[in-house]
């Protein structure tokens, strides 16, 4: 992809109107997943935003980037010379790198309060919200053998990431170390947020070039929910002046705007499937079967989720009923099941 800037050895360079340079150091996070880290260099300031999610081949491209960095641009910067790591959110593809990088560097570390706990306490954020979507899972349609295995699959993350403490909070509105606007977009995540430098916006995993960004309901993390993440992307469409985003995933964005009302359409569109599958009574389980088909492995409870805030969002504002009250009388633990009002 072409625009703005120069790329050598798969690590992009852009340098703003203010004289702040940016890197894009692509990372593996998962055998299935890439994304991006990025190093923000101005005066004294050398910055990292997010770490990758620590396993052996995204620690060695980290260590790839700082190289070519060095090598290739002539800018020698390592981890040693970090003076902070920002964490956009508590998504381990995100975060999982920091016990890697901190044996490196003495930098503070920065994260939103919302998502401070997941750094501070990883296993207590783990167990916690897994109680909160086995009730989501039994609420859903899940049968109890269904619900062992997703839950299984969600708590192997315990041993991938050690608690640290956290230096500093990113507050929404603060201007940090004179250069960077901290914009807080909860939805995706609590405490997710997006960095503005100048005419750039780096909007991690709250707007994508392609990938309409996961929902799940805030039934099961406050601060979730497609609730939060519509009110989100239009505080983001609000700014002006953005010439250029770059996400967590994925290409750059030359038009946020477009990209940014082409996500509402999305949504508002499968917010009318959802209507349209609920004119007759319906569990979550079978509004996500209706939506996304066989899914396997965490795909399962990916879509459940996304499933979950959809009716989550159409219930709240009264577009949908529980169909089922009396047998919900009679036993707490059947699944409901919604209909079109």
């Amino acid at each position: 992809m072409q625009g703005p800037w120069e790329e050598r050895e798969g690590v992009l360079c852009y340098r703003t109107g203010g004289g702040v340079e940016l890197y894009r150091l692509p990372v593996r996070l998962f055998p299935e997943l890439d994304g991006y880290v990025y190093l923000v260099l101005a005066d004294s300031h050398r910055i990292l935003v997010d770490t990758g999610s620590g396993l052996p081949e995204s620690q060695a491209d980290l260590i790839r980037g700082f190289e070519v960095v060095r090598d290739r641009y002539r800018r020698p910067v390592g981890f040693e010379d970090l003076t902070a790591i920002l964490i956009t959110h508590g998504h381990i593809d995100h975060f999982g790198g920091l016990n890697f990088v901190r044996q490196r560097s003495a930098a503070p570390v920065f994260i939103h309060e919302l998502d401070r706990r997941v750094l501070a306490n990883f296993p207590e954020r783990l167990i916690t919200v897994a109680r909160e979507i086995r009730g989501f899972l039994s609420h859903a349609g899940v049968s109890p053998q269904r619900q062992s295995v997703l839950l299984s699959m969600y708590l192997d993350m315990k041993t991938m990431f050690q608690s640290t403490p956290v230096e500093g909070c990113l507050d929404d509105g603060q201007r940090l170390f004179g250069f960077i606007e901290v914009h807080h977009t909860p939805g995706h995540c609590p405490g997710q947020i997006c960095l503005r430098i100048d005419e750039i916006l780096l909007t991690s995993d709250h707007i994508l070039a392609h990938t309409t960004p996961h929902q799940a309901p805030e039934r099961i993390t406050r601060y979730t929910g497609l609730g939060h993440y519509l009110d989100s992307l239009r505080r983001i469409a609000a700014l002006p002046g953005i010439a250029l985003a770059f996400g967590g995933h994925e290409e750059p964005i030359l038009d946020l705007y477009g990209r940014v009302a082409a996500i509402e359409r999305f949504h508002r569109q499968r917010l009318e499937r959802v209507l349209e599958i609920c004119r007759e009574p319906r569990t979550i389980a079978e509004i996500s079967w209706a939506l996304f088909g066989r899914q396997y492995g965490y795909g399962v409870l990916l879509a459940l989720l996304e499933a979950g805030a959809h009716v989550e969002y159409l219930y709240d504002r009264g577009y949908l009923q529980v169909e089922n009250l009396d047998q919900l009388e009679q036993d707490p633990n059947a699944p409901v099941r919604y209909r079109r009002l």
